[in-house]
């Protein structure tokens, strides 16, 4: 209410200055709360499932597991999803590895890394 009162005594101060009607400064004073103004609107993540979609599209070889889990790269959230291959041979048996990085909220693909 505070908050109103500085808002219409501050408009009327400038209008009247402004040689503006009052009427102004009543419609002018109905602005959002500082509580409205600071609220942002939430951003949702994109499930762990669709960042395995889209990891999937920059795979070159048939997986034998994938696992997708969350984690933080220079401040930014993302999914990490890590896809392991079958044995290449005796001298491989890890096999193929690709991790990509998916962001959690745009589900825009930010690193690959192939082993």
């Amino acid at each position: 209410m505070k908050y109103r009162k500085r808002m219409l005594n501050l408009l009327t101060t400038i209008l009247v200055g402004a040689n503006l009607s009052s009427g102004l400064a009543i419609v002018g004073a109905q602005t959002n709360p500082p509580s409205a103004q600071g609220q942002q609107t939430a951003r949702k993540e994109i499930s762990r499932e669709r960042a395995i979609e889209i990891a999937r599209q920059r795979v070159d070889f048939k997986p034998k597991s994938v696992k997708a889990v969350k984690a933080i790269e220079d401040k930014r959230k993302l999914w990490r999803v890590t896809f392991r291959g079958e044995p290449i041979s005796k001298v491989h048996p890890m096999g193929e590895t690709m991790i990509v990085g998916v962001d959690r909220f745009t589900g825009e693909i930010v690193s690959v890394s192939k082993s």
